[in-house]
C-alpha cells in the first residue's frame, strides 16, 4: 500500500536539502508530470529535474528522476524498474499537478501502486504543487517581469530579455515600444489585464481553486477546455467586459488605433493583456493559444518559450487551420498581448519543499 504524505512546507529547504531532507542514499526522488505530446516536454522536465538536484542539493540524498502519467515516456513503471535494478529500495513521488482533481486523486495513486507492485520499491507520494501562497508568489513574479515599469531610465528592456529575468513575452516589435506601451497619449496609463491560462478541469472544485489563485494576484482565470467561452475566445470576452466596465463603453470599429475613449473623454493607450500559463512545461494547448494570440496582432510578433529559449515568429494568417474549430474575432478594443512561458525551473523551490515533506 502506498503512503500519501501530507504536511506543511519544510522551510529549511531553501538552506540546502542535503542536510534538510531525511532519507538514505538508496532513496530516489521522482518528479511525476502529466505529460504532453509537445516535442519539448521531455527537455523541459529534464531542466526542472536538473534544477532540483543541482540548486537544492537533493542529489546528496536522493537520485532525482522524471516520469510521466501520460503522452510521454518514461512512465512511472519504467522508472521504478530501473531504480530497483540500480539498487534503490525507496522512492518518493512528487506529483507536478496544481489541483486535487482526477489525476491527483485517482491516476497518481493507481500509477504508484502499479509501479510499486512491479518494482518492489517502497513508494510514497507527497502533496502536489497546489494553488497556495508559494505558487501565487511565483506567478506574481512572472506577471511583474512581463510588465516592466515604464521609467525615464531609457533602458529599453523588454519582457523576455536576459537583463530583466528572462520572462518570455509576445512583444510589440521593438524594445522601446515594449517599454513605452504602458503609457498612452499624454502619459495616460494603459489598462493592464492579467490572465492566468490553465488547462481546465471537469472538476468544478479544481476550477474554483485556480480561480481563487488568479484572483489572489489580480488576474482572471481562463481555461483552455470546458464550457464556452474558453481559450482565446474567453480572453476576448474578458477584454470586451473590461472595456465596457472601465472605459465607459466601446466605440466599436470606429476608434483610432492605439486609443480608447474613457468616461472623461481623455485618451489612453489600449489595453495590454498579459497572459501567464499555469503550465509546468510546454504543451499543445498553450502552443495553440500563443499562435492564436499572435494571429490577433496586426504586425509580426515574437513568442519566446522557456526554459528552451526557442524563438518562434508568427505573422497574421500563419495560424494553421484546426479541424472542427472556427474562430471569429468579436468586437473588442485594439489590444496588445504579452505571453509568459510555462513555469519550468521556477517551480524548483516548491518541488524541493514537497520532497522534504516526505
Amino acid at each position: 500500500m502506498i503512503v500519501r504524505k501530507e504536511g506543511t512546507v519544510n522551510q529549511s529547504a531553501s538552506k540546502g536539502l542535503g542536510s534538510a531532507c531525511p532519507g538514505s542514499t538508496r532513496s530516489a526522488l521522482i518528479l511525476l508530470a502529466h505529460g504532453s505530446r509537445h516535442n519539448h516536454v521531455t527537455h523541459a522536465l529534464r531542466d526542472i529535474t536538473d534544477a532540483v538536484a543541482r540548486e537544492y542539493r537533493i542529489a546528496g540524498r536522493f537520485g532525482v528522476h522524471m516520469a510521466f502519467l501520460d503522452h510521454a515516456e518514461p512512465d512511472l513503471v519504467q522508472v521504478s524498474a530501473r531504480l530497483a535494478e540500480r539498487g534503490y529500495d525507496r522512492a518518493v513521488v512528487v506529483p507536478l499537478l496544481f489541483t486535487d482533481a482526477f489525476h491527483s486523486r485517482v491516476d497518481v495513486p493507481a500509477q504508484v501502486n502499479k509501479a510499486q507492485d512491479a518494482s518492489g520499491l517502497a513508494m510514497s507520494i507527497t502533496r502536489g504543487l497546489g494553488t497556495g501562497d508559494d505558487l501565487a508568489a511565483v506567478l506574481e513574479q512572472r506577471f511583474s517581469r512581463l510588465v516592466p515599469e515604464a521609467s525615464s531610465s531609457g533602458s529599453g528592456l523588454t519582457a523576455g530579455s536576459e537583463a530583466n529575468g528572462g520572462a518570455s513575452a509576445v512583444v510589440d516589435g521593438s524594445s522601446v515600444r515594449a517599454t513605452e506601451n504602458m503609457l498612452g497619449p499624454g502619459n495616460t496609463p494603459a489598462p493592464v489585464i492579467r490572465v492566468l491560462y490553465s488547462v481546465g478541469s471537469s472538476d468544478p472544485a479544481a476550477n474554483d481553486a485556480v480561480s481563487r489563485l488568479a484572483a489572489s494576484i489580480g488576474a482572471t482565470s481562463v481555461a483552455a477546455t470546458g464550457e464556452h467561452p474558453k481559450g482565446v475566445a474567453a480572453i476576448d470576452h474578458i477584454v470586451a467586459h473590461h472595456g465596457n466596465a472601465n472605459q465607459g463603453g466601446l466605440d466599436q470599429g470606429k476608434r483610432k488605433k492605439d486609443q480608447v475613449a474613457t468616461e472623461s473623454g481623455e485618451l489612453s493607450a489600449d489595453p495590454l493583456v498579459v497572459v501567464q500559463p499555469l503550465f509546468v512545461a510546454p504543451g499543445k494547448l498553450w502552443a495553440m493559444a500563443t499562435k492564436e494570440l499572435a494571429h490577433r496582432q496586426s504586425q509580426s510578433q515574437s513568442v519566446e518559450t522557456q526554459p528552451l529559449r526557442e524563438r518562434l515568429t508568427f505573422r497574421r494568417g500563419d495560424i494553421p487551420e484546426m479541424l472542427g474549430y472556427s474562430y471569429e474575432t468579436p468586437d473588442v478594443p485594439d489590444v496588445r498581448f504579452r505571453c509568459g512561458s510555462p513555469l519550468g525551473v521556477d517551480l524548483a523551490p516548491m518541488i524541493a519543499d514537497r520532497a522534504c515533506s516526505a
